[in-house]
């Protein structure tokens, strides 16, 4: 199991941050405030098997996610390069980050400094930047499915698609 030190605890504010994203768009979670609700999946690396099917998994379900007013953003210490490559091999919807200094791991209290890369780590934060869900992925047993994000985002808010749950696995 990994040692938590500091992770962002739920129920409390998400720490702010801002970044550019693999192509180069500004992201800047304060403008999400009102808006969208969010889910931050930490990603250890583009190696790492267990983020690379989280990865695949919230790619699949990004429609319904998005349904609940939710945007998708993936983050790791992976440089630009890395990052960008993952981002296109996977053919991922949605925004990825390269964090190389940790600078975000760290305001999230996800950085592992014995591997120097950011715990699995999955945050869904509401429209009104709180905290509402933290999960430490800890291997490919305890991933967290995409019908899972979405139906916890339905339960955060209402959406566009908040008549009913997100079951079945759709087709790539």
């Amino acid at each position: 199991m990994y040692q938590m030190r500091k992770a962002v605890d739920v129920n409390s504010n998400a720490p702010e941050f801002a970044a550019r994203d693999v192509r180069g768009t500004e992201f800047n979670i304060a403008t999400f405030r009102g808006r969208n609700n969010l889910v931050i999946f930490f990603y250890r690396n583009s190696r790492c098997q267990t983020c690379r099917e989280e990865l695949k998994n919230l790619a699949d379900y990004y429609g319904y996610i998005s349904q609940q007013d939710g945007e998708v953003v993936a983050i790791s210490t992976d440089n630009l390069d890395e990052a960008k490559n993952l981002a296109v091999d996977l053919k991922l919807p949605f925004r990825v980050i390269s964090d190389p200094e940790h600078r975000i791991a760290d305001l999230y209290g996800v950085f592992d400094t014995t591997t120097d890369t950011a715990y699995p780590a999955l945050f869904l934060i509401d429209k009104n930047g709180v905290v509402r869900y933290r999960k430490i992925i800890e291997g490919l047993n305890d991933l967290v499915p995409g019908s899972d994000v979405a139906n916890r985002l339905r339960d955060m808010g209402p959406g566009m698609g908040s008549h009913g749950g997100f079951n079945p696995r759709p087709s790539p």
